[in-house]
């Protein structure tokens, strides 16, 4: 009887096992099949949903993984499509730049052509000098196109080399002080003894000579201009303080887009160049800029990490 009931215990544990195996069988392999289902549907680019990725299952835990991975992707592809959208824009943009000066120097050449015969000198001058004028806005929008082009590529790395910032800030006001000087500007320098920082001084005094000639270039006749250098525990930075034209509420992260110019910009000549390239070339320093409104004015900050 009890060789029975062991033989019955036996075979009811043997079956249970061998019912459960298969069982376990089953749901593994659905588990793969929808595993590999998600994969099919990422390959496709069609938007997963893991039912099971919130579980504490190798099953949930492998759609979680496919689904950060298709979440990756799709982030990849939306950037890709972007970057090739700023491309086409930046294309456009710059022929539509382009356009007015060559047509400016197309028509001034014709008026040369139509002077050749002509004894009056000043028209010839003044047609030269337009034509001249002209030609230079050409080539710095071209200059710029190149470097923003070669800094964005990362064809130039920024090398910081170069220890003594004074002398690289010293150097970029020394760029704008004919400008200033026949605007009446009263610039107000404040530098401290010394202050080091490894830099790239050819291109962060690119970045500083276009933030000091917008200080110039939108500030009245007569107006101030305030510059100043300090330094923090973890920055230094560059201050630069104008009672000018200013910009409207809203535009304080505007101004940094290439091609951007401010809504108060009425007579300033100018392309919108000089702030993005700033940006992008503190940036490859590992700093950043900022830009605050005043009453009157603009401030604008340049951070760099020490």
């Amino acid at each position: 009887m009890y060789i029975a009931i062991f033989f019955g215990i036996l075979a009811g544990v043997f079956c249970g096992g061998a019912g459960m195996y298969h069982w376990q069988r089953r749901q593994r392999e659905q588990e793969l099949k929808r595993i590999a289902g998600l994969a099919e549907d990422i390959l496709a680019e069609r938007v997963i949903r893991g039912a099971a990725s919130g579980q504490e299952t190798l099953c949930g835990k492998l759609e979680h993984r496919l689904v950060r991975v298709q979440e990756m992707m799709q982030g990849s592809r939306d950037e890709a499509k972007r970057s090739r959208d700023e491309i086409q824009r930046l294309i456009s943009e710059i022929a539509h730049q382009m356009r007015t000066p060559l047509t400016n120097l197309e028509t001034y050449l014709g008026f040369l052509q139509e002077m050749a015969e002509d004894d009056e000198n000043d028209g010839v001058l003044r047609s030269l000098d337009a034509a001249g004028e002209s030609a230079g806005k050409l080539h710095f929008l071209v200059e710029s196109f190149i470097r923003m082009s070669r800094l964005e590529q990362h064809i130039i790395q920024i090398k910081k080399e170069e220890t003594d910032i004074l002398r690289t800030v010293r150097n970029a006001l020394g760029q704008i002080q004919c400008q200033a000087e026949e605007k009446e500007l009263n610039v107000t320098v404040s530098l401290p003894g010394q202050a080091g920082l490894a830099h790239d001084a050819n291109w962060l005094g690119e970045a500083l000579f276009n933030l000091f000639d917008n200080a110039v270039k939108y500030s009245r006749i007569g107006e101030k201009i305030e510059v100043s250098v300090t330094e923090s525990e973890m920055f230094l930075k560059v201050r630069v303080r104008d009672y000018g034209i200013g910009i409207e509420e809203g535009e304080e992260g505007q101004i940094f887009k290439r091609f951007y110019r401010g809504r108060r910009v009425t007579a300033q000549e100018g392309f919108g160049l000089g702030l993005y390239l700033a940006r992008e070339i503190v940036g490859r320093h590992g700093g950043f800029l900022a830009a605050r409104r005043e009453e009157p004015g603009l401030t604008m900050e340049m951070n760099l990490p020490r």
